[in-house]
C-alpha cells in the first residue's frame, strides 16, 4: 500500500495555483469547463476562485494582483502562439496538481526509486521534491554521479532483447507474448519484469476496439440452433470449424473478409476477400478451406445467423459434404467468440495504422499475415504459446 506520511481528507491548493488557474480561464476563447477538466478540479471551484480574484480576496504567493480587464501585451512572431502557451501552462499545472498523489505512491519505495522520481520531475524543483520524499539533495546529486548498478545493466541488456522481439512481431506483441519469446530463447525472466521494462520503454502492442454493424432483424431466423453449447472442446482437427465475416475499409469503401477457422488449433484454413457481401463470398472461403483440408466430411460448421450463411446456396454446399450447421443464439454474438478474437487481432496487428492503396495490396497483406504470421509464427496463449501449425504437428 502507498505510504502517506501526512494524510489529509482533501487536497489543498496554493494561492499561486488558484491565481494561475483563474488567469488561464480568463484567456480569450477559453471556457471555465475546459480549464477545470484539464486541471482535474470542479468547475464550481474554479468559478469561486474567479469571484474571489475579482473581489481582490485571492492573490498569488508574493505576487501583485493583475487587473482582469488589463490590456494584454501583443505577441511577437518569434514567440509561441497563445494556444500553445495555454496548453503548455495547463500541462505544467496538471503535473503540479497530480504530484502529491505520485509522491504518496513512491514515498514507500526504496531510496533509489525516490531519487529516480526526483530525476524525472526535477523541473518542479529538486529541493522541494527531496523534502516531500524525505531524502537529502546531496544524496540525490551523489546518486546521479554514481555508476549504474549491475541490475540496471542487466535490465538494459534484457531491454535490447525485448525490443528485438517486439520489432520482429512488427510491434504486435504485448508483454505476455514477448515474455514467452524470451523463454523460447532460453532467457529466464519474470513476466512482471518484462511488463515493467516495456512500460518504461513505451513499448505497447497494437490494440484496437473492434466494432461491428448491428445485424438487422431480417438476418435472424427462427430455424437453427447452437449445437456447440453442450459439446466439449474438439480433440483433433476437422471436428469443428467456425466462420464469420468482417468489414475492412479502403479509402472510404468497404471490403468484406470471410474466414474459416479450425477450432481445435485456431488455424485459419480458408478466407476470401470481396467488394460485395453475399453468398459468393462465404462459399469461396469454404471452398478454400475444403481444398486445403482435402475435402473432409461430417464437420460441425458454426456461424452467425447472417443471410450469407443461411441462404439456400450455402446450405446446399454444407449438405454436400455432410456438415452439421450450428448457429449463434439470437442476441449472443459471443457464441462465435473465437472468430471475433481473430478479427480483433487482425485489425490491431495489421489494419490499424496501415494504409492500403487498393484491394490488390490489401489481399497481398492479408495473405502474408494469415499464412506466414498468424498460422505459422504467432504465439497463441490458448495453445500454450504455440503457433497453430506447430500445435497441429505436435498432435499428429
Amino acid at each position: 500500500m502507498p505510504k502517506y506520511t501526512q494524510p489529509r481528507k482533501t487536497w489543498q491548493y496554493t494561492s499561486d495555483f488558484k491565481v494561475k488557474a483563474v488567469k488561464l480561464s480568463l484567456q480569450p476563447g477559453i471556457l471555465v469547463k475546459q480549464v477545470a477538466e484539464a486541471l482535474d478540479i470542479h468547475p464550481f471551484m474554479l468559478s469561486r476562485w474567479r469571484k474571489e480574484y475579482r473581489e481582490g480576496k485571492l492573490q498569488g504567493d508574493n505576487q501583485r494582483r493583475v487587473g482582469v480587464n488589463k490590456q494584454k501585451k501583443t505577441i511577437s512572431q518569434k514567440e509561441l502562439t497563445e494556444n500553445q502557451k495555454l496548453k503548455k501552462e495547463i500541462a505544467r499545472l496538471q503535473q503540479e496538481n497530480d504530484l502529491p498523489k505520485k509522491v504518496a505512491t513512491v514515498s514507500g519505495g526504496t531510496t533509489s526509486e525516490r531519487f529516480g522520481f526526483v530525476q524525472r520531475y526535477r523541473t518542479l524543483g529538486i529541493k522541494n521534491l527531496c523534502n516531500w520524499l524525505g531524502v537529502s539533495t546531496s544524496g540525490f546529486y551523489a546518486w546521479e554521479k554514481r555508476a549504474l548498478c549491475e541490475r540496471h545493466k542487466v535490465d538494459q541488456r534484457l531491454l535490447r532483447k525485448i525490443v528485438s522481439i517486439f520489432k520482429e512481431s512488427k510491434e504486435r506483441y504485448g508483454s505476455p507474448r514477448v515474455h514467452q519469446g524470451l523463454l523460447a530463447q532460453g532467457i529466464r525472466v519474470g513476466r512482471k519484469r518484462v511488463e515493467r521494462l516495456m512500460r518504461e520503454a513505451g513499448l505497447k502492442g497494437r490494440v484496437v476496439r473492434v466494432t461491428r454493424r448491428q445485424p438487422g432483424l431480417k438476418r435472424f431466423k427462427a430455424k437453427g440452433q447452437n449445437l456447440r453449447l453442450d459439446l466439449p472442446p474438439p480433440k483433433q482437427v476437422n471436428q469443428v470449424w467456425v466462420a464469420d465475416i468482417t468489414y475492412l475499409k479502403i479509402k472510404g469503401e468497404w471490403r468484406y473478409l470471410a474466414t474459416v477457422m479450425d477450432l481445435y488449433s485456431r488455424r485459419i484454413v480458408g478466407w476470401s476477400l470481396s467488394a460485395k457481401r453475399n453468398t459468393k463470398l462465404t462459399c469461396s472461403a469454404l471452398r478454400y478451406a475444403l481444398k486445403k483440408r482435402a475435402y473432409p466430411k461430417n464437420i460441425m460448421f458454426h456461424t452467425d445467423r447472417g443471410i450469407e450463411y443461411m441462404a439456400d446456396v450455402f446450405q446446399a454446399m454444407l449438405r454436400q459434404y455432410c456438415f452439421k450447421h450450428s448457429v449463434n443464439r439470437a442476441g449472443y454474438c459471443t457464441d462465435n467468440a473465437h472468430m471475433e478474437s481473430f478479427f480483433h487481432s487482425l485489425k490491431a496487428e495489421l489494419i490499424r495504422k496501415s494504409t492500403f492503396q487498393n484491394t490488390k495490396i490489401l489481399r497481398k497483406q492479408l495473405a502474408t499475415y494469415i499464412n506466414q504470421f498468424y498460422n505459422a509464427v504467432r504465439l497463441h496463449s490458448s495453445l500454450g504459446y504455440k503457433s497453430p501449425i506447430e500445435y497441429e504437428q505436435l498432435t499428429v
